[in-house]
């Protein structure tokens, strides 16, 4: 990848055509550049909110301001009300996950350490279904048979939207806490990444969505839901895969992206 491009042709295409040819042959090579490409790009992140403070004043105001977003969309979703810890509990600590997405914005999102919940008191169910892999393929080869529309979601933090039936307890965020109200801590209302139970009660939430609006939920396969419209005739079949849905429709029919839309208005 260091040697000049040929002529004519500029170094981002020249890099481009690189990794498809090491993508088509595989082997050693290919893992090689993969894990040098990511290895380049997690270099230069922030390891802990430390790494943060200790940073030049652009990248970490641009880091706290990050912080200070998760810390906003966490509170506008009701995710955690501040209170005095109950006698007789402990809290779960958190810690902050910083990652740069690749149209170049800064993402920060604290999370829960989950190794740190005791079971029976802090969870207790832990599964969570997905779609099988084999069946995902499946489906989308039926789609393309059947001229079928298709349309994906990505669910953002999916997460926060589970609801928590155990009382769970956490510290507040480091270099975050309220002035005066260091000694309380947060009870979690929502699901938080990290949590043990966060997959499952993510689930709960989205399959209960699915049923409020009159999908049905396939019996073999968890991650399968169906819309069967008697009058048009019309089907709208959704794969879910954590938070990612793929909704698939007979096309012509309005019933597709309105149903979609429905779902992401919940």
């Amino acid at each position: 990848m260091n040697a000049p491009p040929p002529a004519g042709e500029s170094a981002t295409t020249a890099i481009t055509n690189h990794m498809v040819r090491l993508a088509r042959e595989g082997g050693a090579e290919h893992i090689r550049f993969l894990l040098a490409l990511r290895a380049s790009e997690t270099h230069s992140l922030p390891k802990t909110f430390k790494n943060v403070t200790k940073l030049q004043a652009d990248s970490k105001k641009r880091w706290l301001e990050s912080c200070l977003e998760e810390l906003k969309s966490l509170k506008d979703r009701d995710v955690y009300k501040i209170m005095d810890l109950p006698k007789g509990r402990k809290v779960v600590k958190n810690h902050w996950v910083f990652n740069i997405k690749p149209d170049g914005c800064y993402r920060s999102c604290l999370v829960a350490k989950g190794f740190s919940q005791v079971k029976g008191i802090d969870f207790d169910e832990l599964f969570s279904p997905v779609v099988c892999y084999e069946t995902a393929r499946l489906l989308l080869a039926i789609a393309a048979l059947e001229d079928l529309d298709i349309q994906s979601v990505d669910i953002k933090t999916a997460y926060l939207y589970g609801d928590l039936d155990e009382e769970i307890y956490m510290e507040q965020p480091e270099s975050f806490k309220l002035p005066g109200k260091e000694n309380k801590v947060w009870q979690l209302c929502k699901a938080l990444y990290g949590l043990k139970q966060a997959g499952l009660s993510w689930w709960c939430t989205m399959t209960n969505s699915m049923l409020a609006l009159r999908f049905k939920r396939c019996k073999s396969n968890a991650g399968i839901y169906y819309y069967h419209d008697k009058k048009t005739k019309a089907l709208v079949i959704a794969i879910v895969y954590v938070d990612d849905v793929c909704f698939m429709g007979t096309k012509g029919f309005l019933l597709l992206n309105e149903l979609k839309q429905k779902f992401m208005a919940r």
